[in-house]
């Protein structure tokens, strides 16, 4: 996996966090399930009750975005932001404990800051992605499926805010990954391979 260059510098999470004070909420550029939506409208209020804040990010596809803005202004400011067509992943990951993603490069940036989180993927293809589980730090719920899928994440976003246990696990599982330096022994290769 190539890291993007934003992540370059970032600071990566290499202390377990006893408190989740911050999640990020992404589901790729398109988003074409609209999980964004239907996902941060289900875990907002345990969010809000528990003093978690929730950063959104979406991407320039994002076809739902006049509905959730319309959604965002009924709630009481504080308590997240919404980041459109963001350029700085990285410092918003720098910012969270947690994410909940869909199952494309978004959790491989997680995995290289060490941010464990809950991963669905978009259809079956996406979900033959198999770096998204427990053993890289992923409680991956499998393909989305609405209403089941919406309930399943918050279940599982409430084990990883309650029982420290388990994500300690998680993020001793992300520890062991570090991307920083692929882009670079790829090109050291293809270079040496005209050399020969």
């Amino acid at each position: 996996f190539f890291l993007r260059d934003e992540f370059n510098n970032a600071k990566i999470h290499k202390t377990f966090a006893r408190k989740v004070k911050a999640i990020l909420l992404a589901f790729g550029g398109t988003d074409s399930n609209n999980l964004t939506f239907k996902i941060f409208k289900k875990i907002y209020p345990y969010c809000v009750k528990n003093g978690i804040f929730v950063y959104v990010v979406s991407g320039s596809g994002y076809q739902y975005i006049e509905e959730f803005q319309r959604y965002l202004a009924t709630l009481k400011p504080g308590n997240f932001e919404f980041v459109f067509c963001t350029g700085i992943m990285s410092k918003i990951m720098e910012k969270v404990q947690l994410g909940i993603s869909s199952n494309g490069r978004t959790v491989y940036e997680l995995g290289h800051m060490g941010i464990p989180g809950i991963v669905v993927s978009h259809h079956e293809r996406e979900n033959l992605h198999r770096f998204s589980s427990f053993e890289n730090g992923f409680v991956n719920i499998g393909v989305f499926k609405s209403p089941e899928t919406e309930e399943h994440v918050a279940v599982e976003l409430r084990k990883l805010v309650e029982d420290d246990k388990l994500r300690t696990l998680l993020f001793h599982n992300t520890q062991k990954h570090d991307f920083s330096m692929n882009k670079t022994k790829v090109v050291e290769k293809i270079e040496r391979l005209f050399q020969l």
